[in-house]
């Protein structure tokens, strides 16, 4: 994918919107700059659940959201605060609201505001300009030397996300991948129901269960787990498989996650917690 079919098709996510819309598409076109990546309705973590922004600027962690009517009702105005507290304390990332009920003149001098905001942020900070394709390649991450989530790292294929690690597949299917560090392998798994699996993610993303849903095979799978540490690694770096917000599938960084075997049973299943949010990577054929 180029950048011109990625931001077409971020820009009409907002169709349905009218005055979302507008908003949106002038920041952009007045923006007018191709070095700056934009999400639209970017899914954000909270405490208790999800949230959708409008507009998120990933190399600046700024969101922009378009107050539209229905946002300044008594239960709607609490519930905004809400969210953008829980945005900013479990991110730290800033939030620009933008009021779509005032007149366009006013709209258009908000819009310009922030434009000159995104602007000043970038001459001020330590730029890395958006480049398309390096954000999937391998390499980027293994020159940088580490994955962080805070970069919202994500992989187009499960042997990109390998070679992150020591490896140098051409392709590569599994849902398990050996990691440098004997004591810790590489996970893709899929966090939903899935044939006989289904594996949970909670809302925090800090602990994720892993169970098979035949009663006689999650018994002797879980045992097996939790008493033979070196033959079934205790740490897992996980790489979960999900849909992006563009429809294409990803391997997403979600962190380091260690089995609780004392909560582990066979009724709850494996137990897994995450432990780091950075890992490091490794130059090729080290694995």
């Amino acid at each position: 994918m180029n950048k011109k079919e990625y931001i077409t098709r971020q820009l009409g996510r907002t169709k349905n919107k009218k005055y979302e819309a507008y908003v949106v598409t002038r920041i952009i076109h007045l923006l007018n700059d191709l070095t700056v990546k934009f999400v639209t309705q970017q899914y954000v973590t909270r405490p208790e659940g999800r949230a959708l922004t409008d507009l998120y600027f990933t190399q600046f962690n700024l969101h922009i959201e378009v107050d539209e009517g229905h946002h300044f009702n008594g239960a709607n105005i609490a519930a905004d605060k809400l969210r953008e507290a829980d945005i900013i304390n479990a991110t730290g990332h800033q939030i620009i609201r933008i009021d779509a009920t005032q007149s366009l003149e006013e709209i258009n001098d908000k819009v310009k505001e922030t434009v000159d905001k995104i602007k000043e942020i970038k001459r001020s900070t330590s730029f890395i300009p958006w480049d398309i394709d390096s954000e999937f390649n391998s390499e980027t991450y293994i020159q940088r030397g580490y994955i962080d989530i805070a970069d919202d790292v994500a992989f187009k294929t499960i042997k990109d996300a390998c070679n992150c690690f020591g490896h140098n597949y051409t392709g590569y299917q599994r849902a398990g991948a050996s990691h440098p560090d004997i004591d810790t392998i590489l996970w893709f798994p899929k966090l939903f129901e899935n044939g006989e699996w289904d594996n949970q993610i909670s809302r925090d993303e800090e602990t994720i269960t892993e169970r098979n849903i035949n009663d006689d095979k999650a018994k002797s799978y879980i045992l097996s787990h939790i008493e033979d540490k070196e033959k079934y690694k205790h740490k897992r770096i996980v790489f979960a498989k999900v849909k992006g917000n563009l429809g294409d599938i990803l391997y997403r960084f979600r962190g380091l996650y260690e089995l609780d075997t004392k909560n582990s049973t066979e009724k709850t299943g494996l137990i897994w917690h995450r432990t780091a949010t950075r890992v490091n990577t490794y130059k090729q054929n080290q694995c």
